[in-house]
């Protein structure tokens, strides 16, 4: 999709303009106290840091990680920017919704899907379908083309194995999921967890059991086949949710005129939407692409915008799937790419959503490492998430981080 062009508007002089980086799933828990972040080489990052302030930043309380079984990136988004997150419980359907630019009204049922490979006996192979968008939108098509159900609906693939489904009625969201988390076990029946969610169990197990009848043998799952692909055979429906949360208003809250979120489909930009902002999509590309499409869009955005938020999605996916050299090697390529703000005269924060440990294969509980060039400097040298520790900004929330950025 191309990016939204911005309307021409006077930006605000109240504050110097800020670009705040997020880097989903940057951190890491120590491997023989050794993070991918920690080995990787970064002379730009640790210059940042050795010429601004650093410290710790905790995304998500830990009482939330208490809570949850898996505390996702929507509730670190929400709290990145300002949100309450610690008493909300709050469900990433609706937000997908928003963030794949599709018409969401309260009260409707929104999932967030994975494309998965399934066996005969509906073990799970693959919970992402091997993490390839090949195909995937075709089949898509096939299933809002072909599918019936009783309740009117609409199924969109966002980005790479993740899709959104839209029942355009209201309907309860208390129903539980047929992920079973874990590959080589079997998928879950959908549950009702109240005598209100019964129709929306009901519903969704049939929109499962269908589309799997209806994609199995699809031409784009044979071709998937011949060119050594997984099959994406079968939908994961993962946090069903009816209503959006309240995202506080960023620009209002913190005065100023003009603010762009640049991220791919998905969370990220939902809340980003929620919050106020303009929005840039970032298109499905390889890696490098990606990122230059990423960092030119920031370039162009500072003529338009005081406020720029861009999401980069690269390393949170390898330490998923456990592989502690390929995220050290995407956080060397975004290092590249960051001398271009060596001469920015205004506030650059960097930071990551979560920790996303390589050797867990999941989002793990703990602060991430963040770093503010242009408002002064500390005596830390090294960005990684031992070398904070000994930053100015020690243990911080979103919250007093944006009192710091935004204040005198």
């Amino acid at each position: 999709m191309p990016k939204k062009k911005p309307k021409p508007r006077s930006v605000s002089r109240r504050h110097k303009k800020v670009v705040f980086i997020v880097i989903d799933g940057m951190a890491d828990l120590p491997i023989n106290n050794k993070t991918p972040l920690s080995e990787a080489n970064k002379p730009n990052f640790d210059w940042f840091t050795k010429n601004g302030v650093s410290g710790e930043l905790i995304t998500v309380e830990k009482s939330i990680w208490q809570r949850e079984v898996v505390v996702g990136s929507h509730m670190a988004a929400i709290s990145l920017l300002g949100g309450e997150v610690k008493n909300n419980y709050i469900k990433r359907g609706p937000i997908e919704a928003v963030g794949a630019d599709q018409t969401y009204h309260d009260g409707q049922l929104a999932i967030r899907c994975n494309f998965a490979t399934v066996d005969k006996e509906m073990t799970v192979l693959d919970r992402r379908a091997g993490r390839n968008s090949f195909g995937l939108d075709e089949i898509s098509r096939y299933i809002n083309e072909h599918l019936l159900l009783e309740a009117p609906f609409i199924f969109r693939r966002s980005f790479g194995h993740r899709a959104v489904l839209i029942f355009r009625e209201k309907l309860s969201d208390q129903i539980t999921s047929n992920d079973p988390h874990n590959v080589g076990e079997k998928v879950k029946k959908i549950e009702p967890l109240s005598r209100e969610a019964e129709t929306s169990a009901k519903l969704v197990q049939e929109f499962v059991d269908k589309s799997r009848s209806l994609i199995e043998y699809h031409p784009s799952n044979e071709a998937r086949i011949r060119n050594g692909i997984r099959p994406a055979n079968y939908l994961i429906a993962r946090q069903a949710g009816n209503k959006l949360p309240k995202v506080p208003q960023f620009l209002k809250k913190h005065k100023l005129e003009r603010g762009v979120v640049i991220a791919e489909n998905g969370v990220m930009k939902g809340v980003g939407m929620l919050a106020g902002l303009d929005s840039i999509t970032v298109p499905e590309m390889k890696f490098e692409s990606y990122l230059k499409f990423i960092f030119d869009n920031i370039e162009d955005a500072l003529a338009e915008y005081d406020f720029i938020f861009a999401h980069i999605l690269g390393p949170d996916e390898p330490a998923h799937d456990g592989n502690f050299h390929l995220k050290r090697e995407m956080i060397e390529r975004i290092d590249k790419l960051m001398e271009m703000f060596k001469d920015f005269d205004g506030i650059l924060v960097v930071t990551a959503d979560h920790i996303t440990a390589t050797k867990l294969r999941r989002h793990a509980e703990g602060p991430t490492p963040v770093l503010v060039f242009g408002k002064g400097k500390d005596k830390n040298k090294k960005f990684d998430e031992f070398s904070v520790k000994k930053g100015k900004l020690k243990l911080i929330t979103p919250i007093k981080l944006w009192k710091y950025v935004f204040g005198k």
